[in-house]
């Protein structure tokens, strides 16, 4: 079936009766988080992509080389996407802290260890053996870079020649034949990836050339790509493997992004895989506030127009960075050491310093720290009554904190997972804190569980015998203890998804509002097109339609629709679900002309077009 990614509806004949032609990429299609070395500086984020429909699998990595942002950016877009067929596993970070610190390679290049080369002790090894674990599970690699000056293969200019990577695509051979036979036609591949993404480049400088280093070449100028990860993919692997590079000549970094976006999706073409949903979108960064705790009482928010304000030998810990992001984030506090991140470590404040918060190795945040006193106003000797400031929990894809005794709502199907509370407590006694939440069992056991960390499935997980209930809604005591004693506790409330009204539009473009339980009859001729679903789901929370057997998602105005000559004369539901489950429903049948009706009456006043 072929995967189209326009915005029109789908009306196709389908075998065994669909007829709901909705994108047509199925439940199936799901997406795994691998973290390697987690929390340290070699932390390895790793996700996995497997389509809806079967196909080969593309290893994608960037930020092999730490200064190279447009591979790294391009590819962390793509950690998001979902796939109509076929497979990938991308790797947005391969060397984080190199990243960080805008550095080629803190322990030397690391696309220059596949070799084996490299100390017995070099971090680096560790991680590219996880990459090398990763080709062997693939059928393609992309590697992304960015190249200094621009590839020519004549002498143009210092900045454009034989010698520079910029602007091109690089392949170790024009063909590879296997030991075992295989011959891989590396050169037309190129060939074929240039020839879609190059019309769409309206710089001319700026458009891609083939850069084949002939690296099995006795005499080749590239021989150092012996050592690199595209050349073992392709001889140790055997697999088609490719480095894309933009040029660091290039400034605008939204552009280098772009251009490297429009690669892979020229080799996702290639190579057969079908995206859903890539976010192409390099967004602003945005810093909301960060928490900051003085000498571990209980921290204060400060956004980003405050300074803050400490006496001379406090130690002040970064608690958490609050941002739209949720990738890629460290804290660092200058002149205080040379830590890879300062975030949740105690730093002793000797003189005025800036707290610098970053995306990747960008600063996105400055938050000034002035001493006011030389006068240390802590005393360590005081005995304080512990306390919780907030409880910490990420829900979906949101960090959020919640006050003790207040009462956080959350939707049935949300995932929880409870983080380290903000809290008064001296870190010799963050040891024997626990955070329970009533009604979560694991292993079958009733009793309080250490709940920090565990991803709690609000459908799944939470057994309402354990809960207190305020109405209709199950709510469940998320507690901090110590010695057992219950010392804070807030609140979470479990409420049912709910669909509100959905806006479809008839084969005249004319739009109509359906409440849950309206009944639709329709012209055989008609294809009803599914315009809006409105929910009390939050906005980034994926949404799935169900008819006769068969669920899709749904993503915006017009991807979904109705070919009612598939429907018979008898009324079919038509489900908005979350997890498997409906929690909406409207009927539909085919009719003699456009019919709504609602608790048995028509409605005719429903049947003008609305402004949508």
């Amino acid at each position: 079936m072929n995967c189209n990614r326009s915005l029109f509806v789908i009306s196709v004949a389908v075998a065994l009766g669909w007829c709901l032609t909705l994108l047509p990429c199925f439940a199936e299609a799901e997406t795994s988080h691998l973290v390697y070395f987690e929390g340290t500086e070699a932390q390895l984020d790793v996700y996995t992509i497997t389509g809806a429909m079967p196909g080969p699998t593309l290893l994608l990595l960037g930020g092999i080389q730490g200064d190279e942002p447009g591979g790294y950016l391009a590819a962390d877009l793509y950690a998001d996407i979902t796939l109509c067929k076929g497979n990938m596993i991308v790797v947005p970070r391969a060397n984080f802290f190199s990243v960080v610190e805008n550095n080629r390679g803190v322990e030397g290049d690391m696309n220059r260890k596949f070799a084996g080369t490299g100390k017995r002790h070099d971090r680096d090894l560790q991680i590219v053996k996880i990459i090398k674990d990763l080709m062997r599970k693939s059928d393609f690699f992309l590697n992304l870079h960015d190249g200094s000056g621009f590839f020519s293969p004549n002498w143009e200019s210092p900045l454009r020649n034989p010698m520079r990577f910029g602007q091109s695509i690089i392949a170790d051979a024009e063909e590879y034949t296997t030991p075992q036979g295989k011959v891989i036609r590396l050169g037309e591949m190129v060939r074929r990836v240039i020839e879609r993404v190059n019309p769409q480049i309206s710089i001319v400088d700026h458009r891609y050339k083939f850069n084949n280093h002939h690296t099995l070449w006795k005499d080749s100028l590239h021989k150092e790509q012996r050592l690199s990860a595209t050349f073992h993919a392709l001889t140790q692997v055997g697999i088609p493997a490719f480095a894309s590079e933009t040029s660091k000549t290039i400034k605008d970094l939204r552009l280098r992004v772009g251009y490297q976006s429009m690669v892979i999706e020229a080799f996702l073409d290639e190579f057969g895989i079908v995206p859903e949903n890539p976010s192409l979108h390099l967004d602003e960064p945005l810093i909301r506030y960060l928490t900051v705790s003085i000498n571990e009482l209980p921290p204060i928010v400060l956004g980003g127009a405050d300074t803050l304000t400490v006496q001379y030998g406090d130690k002040i810990r970064l608690v958490n960075i609050e941002s739209k992001y949720t990738r890629g984030l460290t804290g660092r506090i200058r002149g205080a050491n040379q830590e890879f991140s300062d975030l949740r470590k105690g730093v002793l404040i000797t003189e005025n310093t800036n707290i610098d918060l970053c995306k990747y190795g960008f600063v996105i945040g400055t938050i000034p720290v002035e001493i006011v006193s030389n006068k240390i106003h802590s005393d360590p000797s005081i005995n304080v009554e512990p306390r919780v400031l907030y409880f910490c929990l990420r829900v979906n894809d949101r960090t959020l904190m919640v006050k003790p005794d207040e009462e956080l709502t959350v939707l049935r199907g949300d995932v929880l997972i409870p983080l380290d509370p903000v809290t008064n407590l001296p870190e010799e006694d963050l040891k024997n804190l626990r955070i329970d939440l009533r009604g979560f069992v694991r292993d079958a056991s009733p009793s309080p569980q250490e709940v920090r960390q565990e991803r709690i499935d609000t459908d799944a997980d939470l057994h309402e015998q354990y809960a207190q209930t305020r109405g209709s809604l199950p709510i469940f005591p998320l507690q901090a203890k110590l010695n057992n004693q219950v010392f804070a506790e807030c609140r979470i409330a479990v409420a049912e998804p709910r669909l509100e009204y959905l806006v479809v539009s008839d084969s005249r473009g004319r739009n109509f509002v359906t409440y849950p339980g309206d009944k639709l009859e329709l012209p055989e001729n008609t294809v009803l097109k599914i315009m809006d679903v409105k929910t009390n789901l939050p906005e980034s929370a994926p949404l799935f339609l169900t008819m006769m057997g068969k669920t899709v998602r749904w993503k915006q105005a017009g991807s979904a629709g109705i070919d009612v000559s598939r429907l018979s004369t008898s009324e079919a539901p038509l489900d908005v679900t979350r997890g498997g489950k409906s929690f909406g429903r409207i009927w539909l049948k085919q009719g003699k002309r456009f019919q709504l009706f609602s608790g048995g009456h028509r409605l005719d006043s429903r049947l003008l077009p609305l402004r949508y």
